[in-house]
């Protein structure tokens, strides 16, 4: 192994081949946490949902007969799913060391193998920094209450010393980090405490003497979290059922169902966007659904954009929780006023309201949803004190109160940014925010057939005089695609790759859906982009760049960045849908991002990139949406109706 970094994708897993001193960071997550593994061993990332980030800093370091692993010692690194693996070899011995988490603890579970070539001894020693403002930060945003301050007065008095126990070989420490933050492990074998920072151990080591020949396992489990409610986990109770909890993430990627036939790329493609996508599930009471990814923990909320593109590849593949995505939203709508947030809190209250795409999102779910399983009782089942079908007409309602005489929604207000590209002011009739209105008013005309027709010849009214005016007012005949938007007297006619809705959602003819999509080939796949100068990456949202500085804030300021041509993977995958649809070629829209990503060192979806600037957060549910492509190959995804 050499110190070129190698990346492959053996059997649809992810294996790098790097020297022992470069990070390989893998994010995983469960119901209850996501952490980030190093590639060395370490936990360079963990994070409770709706609590806090733990660490600082991690470092875990391998030493054999007092003396460190030589750092440039080659490894192979192989993720999938919950797991990394990371073998590597000294002169005495090979080590495997996994990484991993099962479905449902708050836990990350390490056990170091040890194949001795010769009598040794073993340790790996660990130490570790604490995020103590994370913790201070979320307790005033988010948890803030007499109890914790209590808590947190009460333990800088109080100072309570670690409770080390010993059960056999092994040692349970449990620290109390700071009011209720506790930081607990459970060492298999040969515990060292070591360092002491105020009331915790923040450095131990564990290991052990191995005979020649002989292959020895060592484990050890690490919680954090608060103890008194949902987050704690019993590190005693979680090493002693290692092996089930082992067991259990090793039979996880099986539920992905990954299509037969695919080549070894496309297996872990596929596998990769699936795990991104479930790893991203949480059930805190009530509140069941997909958060928008790592970032977006403190507090735990769940976005009706995101999530309606999140959940698309599992309509046929896991309805039950698409149908908990969908309760959890309606229970986020105002039941008096239909007003629709940006994203729903876990405590069901508004964040940041009165989107322009959260309605039409809405109901597009739900029709997606019951026509693809059938499931027409979601519609009369209540949540936060109304129905599915009466959510999404109140929404609807209050969101055609919006428009114009034209039928299409005015984007009122100078620096209005209320939409997914919200680092953009874009007002007037916005096409990525029209041709999302229509399929919604074409939603809701069709799931309330037979049960108020009245009502649904209203919205079909509605929906045909929409998809006219888009037609008519934002298709610009010269340059062959629907302008981004026209605000009065100004149109910022540049090419945007949300727009791609229109020819999505059938929303008008094939001869201009095959015009825009052959330009978005010419123009926004930066393969064929000959005057972008960013090289070949993938799929710039926009060409050319927006024209009005003015209209442009943050990220989005800057050319080749967020909204002004960054890629955004799960708009690539929606424009190769798109594509798939007309029968283009959507392997390069599709795949691209993943690939150029895998040689840039993210192993898990990224939520944007670019070339000139920093990436997105990593683990980001709706860059999982790619993976619709290869359950639904033929194209017909958005065509299905009712039955």
């Amino acid at each position: 192994m050499g110190d070129k970094r190698e990346v492959s994708c053996q059997g649809g897993k992810l294996t790098v081949t790097v020297p022992f001193r470069e990070k390989v960071c893998y994010d995983a997550g469960n119901n209850r946490i996501t952490a980030q593994f190093d590639g060395r061993g370490g936990i360079s990332r963990y994070a409770v949902m709706n609590k806090f980030s733990v660490f600082s800093a991690f470092y875990s370091m391998y030493e054999i007969d007092g003396r460190a692993v030589g750092w440039d010692t080659g490894k192979r690194v192989i993720m999938l799913g919950r797991e990394q693996v990371i073998s590597f070899s000294a002169p005495e011995a090979d080590i495997t060391v996994s990484c991993f988490l099962d479905g449902g603890s708050n836990a990350v579970f390490t056990e170091i193998a040890v194949s001795a070539k010769r009598a040794l001894t073993f340790r790996n020693v660990i130490n570790f920094g604490i995020d103590f403002a994370s913790y201070l930060q979320q307790l005033l945003a988010n948890r803030l209450s007499v109890g914790n301050l209590l808590r947190v007065a009460g333990g800088a008095i109080r100072n309570r010393a670690p409770r080390v126990t010993a059960s056999g070989k092994a040692c349970v420490v449990r620290n109390d980090v700071m009011g209720d933050f506790y930081l607990d492990y459970a060492l298999g074998e040969g515990a060292e405490l070591l360092e002491k920072e105020r009331n915790f151990y923040n450095q131990f080591a564990f290991g052990g003497k191995v005979a020649a020949g002989e292959r020895k396992v060592f484990r050890y489990v690490i919680s954090a979290g608060t103890r008194t409610d949902f987050t704690y986990t019993d590190v005693a109770a979680a090493l002693e059922r290692f092996d089930d909890a082992r067991a259990e993430c090793r039979a996880y990627p099986a539920s992905f169902g990954c299509p037969e036939g695919l080549d070894d790329f496309h297996r872990a493609y596929y596998n990769s966007l699936i795990n991104c996508i479930l790893s991203n599930y949480k059930q805190l009471g009530e509140f069941k659904g997909f958060l928008a990814g790592i970032v977006y923990q403190f507090p735990a909320r769940t976005y009706y954009r995101d999530s309606y593109w999140t959940v698309l590849p599992l309509m046929d593949l896991r309805p039950d929780l698409v149908r908990d995505q969908i309760l959890t939203l309606c229970r986020g709508i105002n039941a008096r006023t239909g007003e629709c947030p940006s994203a729903v809190k876990f405590n069901f209250r508004n964040y940041w309201g009165n989107h322009y795409d959260s309605p039409s999102f809405f109901a597009i779910m739900v029709y997606d949803y019951v026509a693809h399983t059938g499931d027409f009782s979601v519609l009369d089942e209540k949540a936060g004190g109304k129905t599915v079908l009466k959510a999404a007409r109140l929404v609807m309602d209050r969101l055609s109160a919006e428009t114009d005489e034209t039928g299409l929604l005015v984007k009122g207000g100078k620096y209005n940014r209320r939409d997914w590209c919200d680092n953009v002011f874009r007002s007037g009739y916005v096409t990525y925010d029209e041709g999302l209105y229509a399929r919604a008013l074409y939603a809701l005309s069709e799931l309330l057939r037979g049960r108020d027709d009245a009502a649904a010849d209203r919205y079909a009214a509605m929906f045909a005089k929409v998809k006219a005016s888009i037609n008519r007012l934002l298709w610009d005949e010269d340059k062959g695609w629907f302008v981004n938007y026209r605000d009065g007297e100004f149109t910022e006619d540049n090419l945007s790759v949300d727009t791609v809705v229109v020819p999505l959602f059938g929303l008008t003819d094939e001869g201009r859906a095959k015009r825009m999509l052959s330009a978005m080939e010419r123009l926004l796949e930066s393969r064929s982009n000959t005057e972008q100068q960013a090289g070949d990456f993938g799929v710039l949202s926009v060409w050319p760049f927006y024209k009005r500085l003015t209209d442009t804030v943050q990220k989005s300021t800057l050319p080749y960045y967020y909204h002004n041509g960054g890629d955004w993977p799960y708009l690539s995958a929606m424009y190769a849908y798109a594509k798939l649809m007309y029968g283009m070629d959507a392997e390069y829209p599709l795949t691209r991002w993943f690939e150029f990503n895998l040689a840039r060192g993210n192993y898990t979806p990224v939520e944007f990139f670019s070339p000139v600037h920093p990436d997105g957060s990593l683990l980001q549910a709706w860059s999982g949406v790619g993976a619709l492509a290869l359950r639904h190959p033929s194209g017909d995804f958005f065509r299905k109706k009712l039955n």
